[in-house]
């Protein structure tokens, strides 16, 4: 099953950005280049490779922003959950995980592994019962908890 990942409103502000930001420097290479090519003087490789590249860098960050967007999620398998986001991923054993708390006071929630290490799990606040359901239906001995107490800074 699948959750997806939940950006807030200043991931959306920055993205929007982001993709300002890269039509703009396209165009003004866009720009750059045409008026290199009519012009007398002649252009040096080192230029023109420099100018296609700055047209390039712009398209794979949009490309890599689109990624992000559409392709954010947990997906939970029988042995695995699995992290993606964007071209990003990564896979953790069911089997590690020792237990699910949900922070009912900060809306978090928290897998907690044997190692002692944890993950913070960024979705809907609506889908953590299902979340945590669908992580304890595929393995029994991960244990469920609910806190209200604010997380201590050590």
């Amino acid at each position: 099953m699948k959750f997806k990942y939940k950006f807030s409103t200043v991931n959306y502000v920055i993205f929007i950005a982001m993709y300002a930001l890269g039509a703009v420097c396209f165009g003004w290479n866009l720009v750059r280049l045409l008026q290199s090519l009519s012009s007398e003087v002649q252009m040096d490789t080192y230029k023109i490779i420099s100018t296609v590249l700055c047209l390039i860098l712009p398209i794979l960050i949009g490309i890599f922003i689109t990624a992000m967007i559409c392709s954010s999620y947990y997906k939970i398998t029988d042995t695995h959950v699995e992290v993606k986001f964007g071209f990003l991923g990564d896979k953790y054993k069911l089997s590690e995980m020792a237990n699910v708390i949900k922070n009912v006071k900060t809306d978090v929630l928290v897998i907690n592994f044997t190692d002692e290490s944890l993950l913070r799990v960024v979705i809907e606040k609506s889908k953590f019962d299902d979340f945590s359901a669908e992580i304890i239906k595929k393995n029994k001995s991960i244990a469920y908890g609910e806190t209200d107490e604010l997380p201590s800074k050590k």
